[in-house]
């Protein structure tokens, strides 16, 4: 494939992939339709399948790229940056949320993507909180291994309740969530001295 090809298609291949995020963060997997996703870009069904061979992988190609974008924020031991990030792009939100609860399905195509993804992240998690509480930024009387999935369940719930009413801030009471249930005898948990861990996922 020539160099000037090769452009061309991974643009439309980006094209293709942003607009199957909106479809499916509107729709969800079940609901949405290459159909739907071709007019919008202005292809053939045809076309669209080319590039990515089914619905299915395609999804599943969204949802790679969307995860690999917020590798760095998971460097924050209480995901607060992530919390920020989120607050400005609720079509991302939206997929996620919508996708996470229909892969309860065992026979939802990303079903075994999200148990992994839930697992690994808790257990990215709960590791960086064993460091903080060792260096005594947080209580030592919590359990890193059930902090992890807490604080996991939290940000899942105020992101849901955010999504139905945008008029509600999810940071300040997210903020408020950890500050109170991770923080020491003596300060904040993880404001000012915790340093980001070096590796990324």
């Amino acid at each position: 494939m020539k160099r000037g090809e090769y452009a061309k298609t991974a643009e439309r291949r980006r094209t293709i992939l942003a607009t199957a995020l909106e479809v499916f963060a509107e729709s969800g997997f079940r609901g949405a339709s290459i159909r739907e996703i071709a007019a919008r870009v202005g292809m053939t069904d045809t076309g669209v399948l080319h590039h990515f061979g089914g619905k299915s992988k395609l999804l599943l190609e969204v949802v790679k790229q969307k995860e690999d974008e917020d590798a760095g924020t998971l460097r924050d031991p209480y995901l607060r940056d992530l919390v920020v990030r989120n607050g400005a792009r609720p079509g991302t939100v939206r997929l996620f949320t919508t996708l996470s609860a229909e892969s309860t399905d065992p026979e939802h195509p990303a079903h075994d993507h999200f148990v992994d993804r839930y697992a690994s992240v808790r257990k990215l998690v709960a590791e960086r909180l064993g460091g903080e509480a060792t260096a005594g930024r947080m209580s030592s009387t919590i359990d890193p291994d059930i902090a992890a999935q807490v604080i996991i369940a939290v940000m899942d719930g105020l992101q849901i309740q955010w999504l139905l009413d945008p008029s509600m801030e999810m940071e300040p009471a997210y903020n408020d969530f950890v500050d109170h249930y991770f923080a020491p005898a003596n300060g904040r948990a993880g404001r000012g001295g915790a340093e980001p861990a070096e590796e990324s996922t």
